[in-house]
């Protein structure tokens, strides 16, 4: 086979197919998108013919007509897909963000992916608003360059610090909530 454009699944890619509810959509959009990449080499009959499978094995796995395709048939698949077989399973997409490539070179050539060079380029603006003075303020902004081994990483870090803001908002409203029943009580005391 020709040398194949490999494509790194992204964060929103992993959600995307996270959310998807079959094996058979999961196969769907791997096989577009190393079609996309490469066109021609994987539309539906170039995958059945390089998987030694038929034509309508495939049609039949990506439109769910087969829920539960034999795992030979699967593996004939991501092999020529060049994917783990498992990023068609939902186990796959259970906890944490993973990265696969799609068409992933084999092992001689995998030099010519460039893990820690720059591959993303994220700007950052932290924009506060005063309810009580009706302006706009930006306190923030940056520019960050990262690699593909540091964009999962990154992500999963900025998701957890806005998770914690919300917490802290909600442990402050509980705080402050249990204050003014304390404060309600001593006025009825008194």
């Amino acid at each position: 086979m020709n040398k194949l454009e490999p494509y790194v699944i992204k964060h929103e890619d992993f959600h995307a197919l996270k959310k998807m509810t079959s094996i058979g959509a999961r196969v769907q959009w791997i096989r577009e998108k190393a079609n996309e990449m490469n066109p021609v080499l994987f539309t539906r009959y170039r995958v059945a013919e390089k998987s030694n499978l038929s034509q309508s094995t495939i049609k039949r796995i990506e439109e769910n007509e087969v829920t539960n395709p034999q795992q030979k048939k699967l593996e004939s698949i991501a092999a020529y897909l060049r994917v783990p077989v498992e990023a068609f399973f939902d186990d796959f997409y259970v906890g944490e963000t993973k990265s696969f490539i799609i068409c992933e070179p084999e092992d001689e050539s995998i030099k010519e992916i460039d893990l820690e060079g720059v591959s993303y380029v994220v700007e950052l603006t932290a924009l506060t608003k005063s309810i009580l003075a009706n302006t706009n303020e930006v306190t923030f902004e940056d520019k960050v360059e990262l690699t593909a081994l540091d964009y999962e990483e990154f992500i999963d870090d900025l998701t957890t610090l806005v998770e914690k803001v919300k917490k802290r908002r909600q442990t402050w409203e509980l705080k402050r909530n249990a204050y003014n029943r304390l404060k309600g009580v001593e006025k009825e005391n008194d």
